[in-house]
């Protein structure tokens, strides 16, 4: 092969590598419906950037600490309710999903109404999920690791109900077929807005993923890839589980 020919063949390659920046964003390592869905919102809006996101995965707590002392560039998607215990992290302000918190009870059970009524029962919730460790601080409660040890301890009666994100529970409980035993109440605790955080040493990234987002949310464009994303999902879940009795 000619020189010229291989010289601009490397000169390609690198341009390409230098095209293709990575950022490295942490997230927990369950991977619930909720966290797929932010994962290829921000996959994309980062490839309009001309970075190629890489998630790392770790316990829901530990997540957090990982992104507030910089060992990743940022926190795939939180509450802003985490803010004040991780002061090194830059909230992009626009929401990139609305989650739904409700409980998970036996059907053969009275259902909880209302979040006051928490308090005579025991439940349980995931380690790390900040917001309902909050709304079940002086409650009675149980705190797991990861989501099917969450679903053990209400089916072995170790907790009354379980508090967690609708989208993953009925997730769950369709896809191990527990819909004849368990219920999830018809009308969510809370409503809570989703945002993505970056490390205050990745202010520039932060600063060029804002610009890009605002853009986004004020065309609509930001409204309806979130719309498709979760459509996306539903429907690959649904057709899934028709390959399954097929």
């Amino acid at each position: 092969m000619h020189k010229p020919i291989i010289a601009l063949m490397l000169g390609l390659i690198a341009s390409t590598l230098a095209q293709s920046k990575e950022i490295v964003i942490a997230s927990i390592n369950e991977q619930t419906p909720r966290l797929i869905v932010s994962t290829s919102i921000m996959r994309q809006i980062y490839q309009r950037l001309g970075y190629e996101m890489t998630v790392v995965n770790y316990p829901a707590k530990r997540s957090l600490l990982e992104v507030n002392n910089g060992s990743a560039n940022g926190e795939l998607g939180r509450a802003n309710i985490i803010e004040a215990d991780n002061p090194n992290l830059i909230r992009i302000p626009y929401a990139i999903g609305i989650v739904k918190a409700v409980v998970v009870q036996k059907r053969t059970d009275s259902p909880i109404q209302k979040l006051a009524d928490l308090k005579d029962y025991r439940i349980g919730i995931l380690r790390g999920f900040v917001v309902a460790e909050q709304m079940t601080e002086n409650v009675t409660r149980e705190v797991y690791s990861d989501l099917p040890a969450l679903f053990k301890g209400l089916i072995y009666d170790r907790v009354d109900a379980i508090l967690f994100l609708k989208i993953d529970l009925e997730y769950y409980i369709r896809k191990h077929k527990l819909e004849n035993s368990l219920k999830i109440s018809n009308t969510p605790f809370l409503e809570i807005p989703i945002y993505h955080y970056l490390h205050k040493n990745s202010a520039n990234i932060a600063k060029a993923l804002q610009t890009e987002i605002k853009k986004m949310h004020t065309s609509g464009e930001l409204q309806d890839l979130i719309k498709a994303e979760e459509n996306n999902f539903i429907e690959a879940a649904r057709i899934k589980a028709q390959d399954k009795k097929s």
